[in-house]
């Protein structure tokens, strides 16, 4: 018994495993890009000519737990960079009542992510 184009059937298998990679990769960001630039309009910004932190809310690296994959939006509990108060302000301190920009944004905001997500696995399968 002689299989022909096998090797390509396991070329072309490997090669849409990558592409599906990239896709989830591609959706996961656009999402994020959502509450990414909704969160930056929000976030507080002082009269200072400096940066702010709504100018450098970041988009982490994608993530993965139990099977599921996910990207995080805003500081981070060990956020320690020049904007590192901007976990105070989403989460409060013992003496500081939380004033939280994030977690209002992504509840606002859960649909448009939903579909620019879907756009983007659209786009990625040439749907």
């Amino acid at each position: 018994m002689k299989l022909e184009g096998m090797e390509e059937l396991v070329k072309r298998l490997h090669e849409m495993g990558r592409k599906g990679a990239a896709i989830e990769r591609s959706a996961l960001q656009a999402g994020a890009e959502v509450i990414r630039q909704a969160a930056s309009e929000r976030a507080p910004r002082s009269n200072d000519r400096g940066p702010h932190l709504a100018d450098n809310i970041t988009i982490s690296k994608i993530k993965s737990s139990q099977g599921m994959k996910y990207v995080l939006v805003g500081p981070q509990k060990g956020d320690n960079s020049v904007f590192f108060y901007g976990k105070f302000l989403e989460w409060g301190t013992s003496k500081m009542a939380a004033r939280p920009f994030l977690g209002p944004v992504a509840a606002e905001k859960q649909g448009e992510v939903i579909q620019q997500m879907k756009q983007a696995i659209k786009d990625g399968l040439g749907l």
